[in-house]
């Protein structure tokens, strides 16, 4: 059995004067981001290996998750494939994922990851908004196995459901 969580990065600044990829969290960015963390711990996920795009505003994302989640620094991963992924850029990435790892988060951006989330689990997965995260569940044994099925759509939920 394995699981992934894709957690869109927080609420940027507009970034005049920066490029996209520096862009950095705003203050509601890092509150909503939390409460999605919280949310996170209240269902005691602890995902094993955290990959994350390179972007300024997915490492803080991942930073903030790590602290609220006890994970430490070095389960993350920064992925420059992952900076406005593909649906297939991120499956290459999970391809890679060694198969004794079983849960794992995806942290990066729209519209890759919404794209992914509904591909996988075949529910259809709208725009995903800033911190909004995805579980999805697979019974496979190795993540190279990941297309053999529809995975389960475990939960959806935006930080303005919390």
């Amino acid at each position: 059995m394995k699981k992934i969580y894709f957690m869109r990065h927080g609420k940027a600044e507009d970034g005049y004067g920066k490029s996209d990829f520096e862009r950095e969290l705003i203050e509601k960015g890092r509150k909503k981001t939390g409460k999605i963390a919280r949310f996170l711990q209240s269902k005691s996920i602890k995902p094993q290996r955290l990959l994350v795009s390179m972007s300024q505003r997915t490492v803080e994302t991942a930073a903030l998750v790590c602290k609220q989640l006890d994970i430490d620094s070095s389960m993350v991963t920064e992925e420059k494939s992952l900076y406005l992924a593909s649906t297939n850029s991120i499956l290459d990435v999970i391809y890679c994922v060694n198969d004794n790892i079983d849960e794992i988060m995806i942290i990066g951006h729209n519209p890759g990851l919404s794209s992914i989330a509904t591909y996988l689990c075949k529910d259809e997965i709208d725009w995903m908004p800033t911190s909004a995260v995805v579980g999805v569940e697979f019974k496979i044994d190795r993540w190279n196995e990941i297309n053999a099925k529809p995975g389960k759509l475990l939960f959806y939920t935006k930080p303005s459901e919390l």
